[in-house]
């Protein structure tokens, strides 16, 4: 008995279509690990570069809170220099009166106010000069002599 040429032929094409899919999931699966791989190294990168940048701000952080102590320093006339308390040795040695504190925040608020005044009286300059109208000519000034 003869086998049927047609039902050959779709053997031979459904066998192929298996071929072709193991080899298209073989080509999924692959690239779908590679793909991953790569996923899992950009976030180590990433989180590396989070965590380099974090520490910079930090200690950027630090720093500027130690550049602002000093100045704060040296605006209550006391040494830049001095270094900060530790409280990790004990209680301070000593700690102001009320009224210092209270002299020093009016102190630091009466500079804040003029420093504030100050911008806003440069602004109010700048824009006066830009608004003043300009004429074509320019206005002389004329004396009147005293009658004798």
């Amino acid at each position: 008995m003869e086998g049927n040429p047609l039902q050959d032929l779709f053997e031979s094409y459904v066998s192929d279509l298996y071929k072709l899919r193991d080899a298209f999931h073989g080509d999924l699966t692959s690239t779908a690990k590679e793909l991953s791989q790569a996923m899992d190294d950009y976030s180590q990168r990433s989180e590396a570069a989070l965590t380099s940048f974090m520490e910079k701000v930090a200690t950027r952080g630090v720093e500027l809170e130690a550049a602002a102590a000093a100045r704060l320093e040296q605006f209550r006339g006391l040494p830049a220099t001095r270094g900060l308390p530790n409280v990790n040795d004990g209680p301070l040695a000593h700690t102001p009166p009320a009224d210092q504190v209270k002299i020093a925040a009016a102190a630091e608020r009466a500079v804040a106010v003029a420093a504030e005044r100050a911008v806003a009286a440069r602004l109010h300059v700048e824009n006066d000069e830009a608004y003043k109208p300009q004429s074509g000519r320019a206005i002389a000034l004329v004396r009147a002599e005293p009658a004798a």
